[in-house]
């Protein structure tokens, strides 16, 4: 029963943290993407990639990967921010794995509990014959209630790392949806600057 405390206080904790950490608007500020595309609209390119260095995140790696290679070729371009994509989508998925890890080990925890416990019970009843019914439904019980918290862990851990799963993946596309309008703003400019020139 300790691991299994354990691992409840584990699995909670991920799922506090990651429902905390996984808020909309904690990766697409209104104020970011007004300000960034004010800044690759006149051409801006180094004051955006400032900005995006003092704001950290998803949203601002994927813009300074959109500028820094802004020059590429337009497919060279999209496998670069499909790369770091799946880089950014990582960093969303922090703690995730773990708690899928806790999903799967709680209920073979439990049941790892309950076989050692039915073993000692029937350890008892072997040296001390049939005249212990009373002991031996009650070990029994007992053995049975590992398995029943495994359980009792890893159904919620399910269902919440399903929903944790799908809150990172709808912020990212939402981020993806973001630049790819930057992408077709900074491929304009660049494109009206090579016919002037």
């Amino acid at each position: 029963m300790i691991p299994l405390g354990i691992l409840s206080m584990v699995a909670l904790a991920i799922i506090i943290e990651r429902l905390w950490s996984l808020r909309r608007k904690n990766f697409l500020q209104p104020a970011t993407v007004q300000t960034l595309s004010g800044l690759l609209a006149s051409d801006k390119y180094r004051g955006a990639v400032e900005y995006c260095r003092r704001h950290p995140g998803p949203f601002t790696g994927l813009v300074t990967a959109l500028v820094e290679n802004r020059q590429a070729p337009y497919d060279e371009l999209k496998q670069i921010l499909e790369d770091t994509g799946r880089l950014q989508l990582m960093s969303l998925q922090r703690g995730l794995p773990a708690l899928a890890t806790i999903v799967a080990g709680a209920p073979l925890l439990g049941l790892l509990g309950t076989v050692i416990g039915m073993i000692k019970i029937f350890a008892v009843v072997a040296s001390a014959g049939s005249s212990i019914t009373e002991q031996l439904s009650s070990g029994i019980s007992q053995a049975l209630i590992t398995t029943a918290t495994g359980l009792v862990i890893a159904l919620p851990a399910l269902f919440t790392h399903a929903y944790l799963e799908s809150r990172a993946v709808g912020i990212l596309s939402d981020i993806e949806a973001q630049i790819l309008d930057f992408l077709h703003l900074v491929r304009e400019h660049e494109k009206v600057r090579d016919e002037e020139d």
